[in-house]
């Protein structure tokens, strides 16, 4: 089992959220992080900025998510990882779940197989990808 740290020892940790009233729900909370208003696949961030980059439960709603995994890439320093974190396709609690949000919330989603993603990540451009089911899902982490 892979175990992965998120915010220890870290100076900064900033949430990029493209719902403005979701930021402002953080913000509401004054939760230790910066709210960035932003998509994925335009970080609004310079190359090298970040150590971690971790893209939890998000992945399926990204309208490009090779271009995405190029962008975590592109503002990871070298040595840092990628942690992605998604449904898999193919256990029928993803399917469910991508039942509802298409058909009753009439929301765009792709859900990947957590071997489809694992490719994509490593198709970036990271290093040393591997994958992990978990839940319904699967981590995919990637060295860069």
């Amino acid at each position: 089992m892979t175990t992965v740290v998120f915010g220890n020892a870290a100076t900064e940790l900033v949430v990029l959220e493209p719902a403005r009233k979701k930021i402002l729900r953080g913000q509401k909370a004054h939760a230790p992080v910066t709210f960035v208003e932003g998509v994925a696949e335009a970080i609004p961030y310079a190359e090298g900025r970040f150590d971690r980059v971790v893209s939890l439960m998000s992945f399926h709603h990204f309208s490009d998510g090779e271009k995405a995994c190029r962008e975590a890439n592109r503002v990871l320093a070298p040595g840092g990882r990628f942690v992605v974190y998604d449904f898999d396709r193919g256990p029928p609690p993803a399917r469910l779940v991508a039942f509802w949000v298409v058909r009753v919330r009439h929301r765009k989603m792709r859900l990947l197989s957590s071997a489809e993603l694992e490719e994509v990540v490593r198709s970036a451009g990271f290093r040393n990808v591997r994958r992990e089911a978990f839940r319904g899902g699967a981590f995919v982490v990637g060295d860069r």
